[in-house]
Order: C-alpha cells, then sequence, then structure tokens
C-alpha cells in the first residue's frame, strides 16, 4: 500500500494539514513535507496540533517539515517555537483587481511572451540556477546553496509539464520567463515565478507589465502572487505595478 501523500487533524479547538513535498525532495535530498494550514484557538492547541503532524511526519520518514503562518498569530509563532521550529523566512501576499495605469513602455523594450517548449530549458533553467536568490530554501542557511538552486532549476521544468511556463523574448533572444496558473473560471491567475536574467534585469519591469498586459487582454482582471520579504527589489517593482500588500507570512522550519 502507498503511503498518503496528505493528511488533515481535526479538533474541536483547531485544525492543521500537512503534505509531502517529493518536488522538493528531489533537489534537497531530504524526504520533506509542508505544514499547508494550522489553525488554533489557543498556543496549547497549536502545539498538539503541531505534535500530530509531526509525528505523522516521522511516520512518514520525512526529514524536514516547513510551513507558514500569518505573522499576526502571535499563539501560532509561540507554538511553533515550543516545538523548534525555526522561522527562516518572511513572504509577501499581493494582489490587484484591474489592469489600468500599467507603467507606460516603450515599444522597444517590451518584451514578448510565447507558450515555452523543451529546447527552451536550456537557457531557461540556468536563469532560475544562477539569478534567482530568494525563496524558503535559499534563504534558509542550513541548505546548501548549490541544491536550493537545483530545486529552482527543476521547479522550471515541472512548470513546463504543468503548461504554464511562458519564454520571454526581446529582439529575437531568450531574456526570461513568466509562469501562471489559471483558476478553473479564467478569471483570477497565479503569478507563479516571473524573471530575467541578470544580463536584462533592465527588461524587469516590461516583462511584468507585459504579463499583466496579456492578462487584461484575456479577460481576466484578478491575480495574486508570493514574494520574499528579502527580495526589496521585486518588492519595489510590485509596489510600481500597483499592487495591494495583503499578509505578512512567516515561514518556519524543523529538522525531524
Amino acid at each position: 500500500m502507498n503511503a498518503p501523500q496528505s493528511t488533515n487533524f481535526n479538533t474541536q479547538a483547531g485544525t492543521a494539514s500537512v503534505r509531502l513535498t517529493p518536488w522538493d525532495q528531489r533537489a534537497l535530498g531530504l524526504r520533506t513535507a509542508e505544514l499547508t494550514r494550522l489553525e488554533a484557538d489557543t498556543a496549547e492547541h497549536a502545539q498538539q496540533l503541531i505534535c500530530d503532524i509531526e509525528h505523522w511526519c516521522r511516520a512518514q520518514q520525512v526529514q524536514y517539515l516547513f510551513g507558514r503562518i500569518n505573522a499576526n498569530t502571535q499563539h501560532l509563532k509561540q507554538a511553533l517555537l515550543a516545538q523548534q521550529h525555526v522561522p527562516v523566512e518572511c513572504s509577501l501576499t499581493l494582489s490587484r483587481t484591474g489592469f489600468e495605469a500599467l507603467p507606460p513602455i516603450p515599444g522597444g523594450m517590451r518584451p514578448t511572451l510565447r507558450p515555452a517548449t523543451e529546447d527552451d530549458l536550456a537557457v531557461l533553467q540556468p536563469i532560475a540556477y544562477h539569478d534567482f536568490h530568494h525563496g524558503r530554501f535559499l534563504e534558509d542557511p542550513t541548505i546548501p546553496v548549490e541544491h536550493a538552486r537545483k530545486r529552482s532549476f527543476y521547479w522550471v521544468a515541472d512548470l513546463l509539464q504543468q503548461g504554464h511556463l511562458q519564454a520571454a523574448e526581446s529582439r529575437g533572444k531568450i531574456i526570461g520567463f513568466h509562469a501562471e496558473r489559471l483558476d478553473m473560471e479564467k478569471r483570477h491567475a497565479d503569478l507563479i515565478l516571473t524573471g530575467t536574467c541578470a544580463a536584462y534585469a533592465m527588461l524587469a519591469l516590461p516583462l511584468w507589465t507585459t504579463a499583466l498586459s496579456n492578462l487584461s487582454e484575456r479577460g481576466i482582471q484578478h491575480c495574486s502572487t508570493l514574494i520574499s520579504t528579502a527580495n526589496t527589489g521585486v518588492i519595489n517593482l510590485y509596489a510600481r505595478l500597483g499592487f495591494h500588500f495583503d499578509t505578512a507570512l512567516l515561514g518556519f522550519r524543523k529538522y525531524l
């Protein structure tokens, strides 16, 4: 019998969910899992749920458990710290409704987006490996940098296989990529991963503007994303693009 890939824990005082993340394990060389939900009335109830999660993880031979919580939930932070979970990163959720008043971009600087192909990976994966420096694993000092970068490298190929990846071109040269996921009604877009190679960093704003304009042209009027607070460059970029900063999330991890 195959091991369960995820499970939920529910009590009268709270609920929690956890899932295995084999896509992370592939790069990190550790059996990994993610705490995807933690809600509780008190720190004591939260701590009991965390104990249940850890027990399940150990039964699945998980070595590295990661999860995010709202940064304003003091009792959840207290519970995680009491269980020796360590904060390693902070993220922000952002959103925008409507795409009016995007920054004007000269035509010669506006890249084009097209569906990425297998042949593009030879260019796109090295961009993710060398030029992306933020994220929950890249910001965890206990994870070897080459392993965290490899996770980004593999992620690009996974996004291609899932049909979410677009290649960004400028004057016939690939300069970056954009990945998005639409909801079932095709009204909302989750902006998964976007960026340029370091040599074309000046085209970051045109790339994001092009991606948002393309959403508008398809009748999609709402989007959201998650970014690292350590990535001040992209924070300023999203601010210039008129995004609303919604929630701060703290990322905790524990070696089991």
